[in-house]
């Protein structure tokens, strides 16, 4: 995207030298963006979330096209596919102006583009977002690994980068989507791969952009860059959600338009907790859940009619739920509340006590009632959180519980994974900061 973007002068294409005193001032330049805007977070209308979201998709589809089992080229060099229905709605937040044109990341580029190349400042504009958005522990911990980690030096691809055609991976191909971008061509494992799908946190998904609808979490914590998205995944119950971008049949057969399904929250009180709709894509909920059958592995919404749930008491000496998936520290991340109900609580609308962990029969019924109460009596998805029998789940599904216990191991494991997305394809000719030699 450096045909889009403006500089007053010649911009630069690879960052000859980066300060300390630079690099904090070009993150500031980021930060200060989100003072321009709107603070009001409502389930319609979060601009700082939206725009925070957007930035982080533009990195994150710069670096995926990297192919290291192939040319070894891509990677994060300013230049994607925007042509890809997937890149839609990005040109808004670059250069066009999110919010009636009154922000874009460009005003905030036009200020260091004779010094800092687009590649490098699209990764720190990214950087700067993530740590914007974080808090307490966590916002110390990523502000301290990105700046440390930090090197400049990546090369603006300013023209003829096909190799970014076709390659996003795609939410319809689940999984095994997930294992050919992240894992087989950027060089990751499930446990980064998943730590990575964390970024989901920030933002939501909008019909007209991707074809998909809605927040990964509720729109107030989708403006804070943390854990949330995997609390998500296991503190709420899950249903396919069929042809969201509604897709005539008619449409689809001559190639006009292509139905999106995705997952949607279907447990109890969903309709009472406000107008934000939450939902989940292929490829953040096969990390995981596998399909009711084991079959291939990949959950996929257009496929699989089942029901994604935990239980509250999965331990090997349960009586009930024989196994080992503890999910007190994910309660506890989620305000103590388990499928939309709140955890060892009177729920007012049945008198019945609802009592999280208990091991008995009659509090598993209570869990699956609220968890699939939207489910239509569809099937469970397969995951050890219902009992070691009923697994495996997906891929990465210990690490996703992981991520969602304890904050901090995620972050750790999310700089890694970061540092080694964003340095793909320029490994040796990246320098630290202030290092100008």
């Amino acid at each position: 995207p450096q045909w889009m973007m403006t500089c007053p002068t010649a911009p630069v294409l690879t960052t000859r030298c980066m300060s300390v005193e630079l690099y904090d001032a070009a993150v500031e330049s980021v930060k200060d963006l989100f003072s321009r805007l709107d603070p009001t977070c409502t389930a319609s209308e979060c601009p700082t979330a939206d725009l925070g979201g957007c930035i982080l998709r533009m990195a994150g589809h710069d670096f995926m096209d990297y192919n290291g089992k192939g040319d070894g080229k891509g990677g994060a060099d300013a230049c994607t596919d925007m042509d890809d229905g997937d890149n839609a709605g990005l040109p808004e937040c670059l250069y066009r102006g999110e919010f009636d044109g009154k922000v874009s990341l460009n005003d905030a580029y036009a200020l260091f583009c004779d010094k800092i190349s687009l590649a490098d400042f699209i990764v720190l504009a990214a950087e700067a977002v993530m740590v914007h958005f974080a808090l307490g522990e966590t916002k110390e911990l990523l502000a301290a690994g990105f700046k440390s980690n930090f090197r400049y030096g990546r090369t603006t691809a300013f023209e003829g980068c096909q190799y970014s055609v076709g390659v996003l991976p795609s939410p319809a191909d689940s999984c095994e989507a997930v294992d050919t971008v992240f894992n087989d061509n950027m060089g990751l494992n499930w446990t980064l791969s998943a730590a990575l799908m964390g970024v989901h946190t920030l933002g939501r998904a909008d019909v007209k952009n991707s074809g998909y609808d809605g927040w990964w979490t509720t729109p107030e914590k989708a403006r804070r860059f943390g854990h949330g998205y995997f609390v998500n995944i296991y503190a709420a119950g899950w249903c396919h959600e069929m042809n969201v971008n509604s897709c005539p049949d008619e449409a689809e057969a001559e190639g006009d338009c292509v139905k999106k399904h995705q997952w949607q929250r279907c447990d109890v009180k969903r309709a009472e907790k406000g107008q934000a709709h939450e939902m989940m894509l292929n490829t953040d909920l096969c990390l995981a859940y596998m399909d009711q059958s084991g079959g291939d592995g990949s959950l996929k919404a257009g496929e699989d009619n089942c029901c994604a749930w935990v239980h509250t008491n999965v331990a090997p000496d349960s009586t009930v739920n024989t196994g080992d998936f503890d999910v007190t520290g994910i309660i506890a991340a989620n305000d103590n509340f388990f499928c939309n109900l709140e955890c060892n609580e009177i729920d007012p609308d049945t008198g019945v006590l609802y009592n999280c962990g208990k091991d008995n029969n009659a509090q598993s019924r209570k869990e699956l009632e609220a968890c699939c109460a939207f489910a239509d009596g569809a099937p469970d998805c397969r995951s050890t959180g219902l009992a070691a029998s009923r697994g495996p789940g997906g891929p990465a599904e210990e690490d996703v519980r992981r991520f969602a216990e304890d904050e901090l191991y995620w972050a750790d494991m999310f700089l890694i994974a970061w540092t080694k997305a964003i340095e793909n394809g320029f490994e040796g000719s990246l320098k630290a900061l202030g290092n100008c030699q």
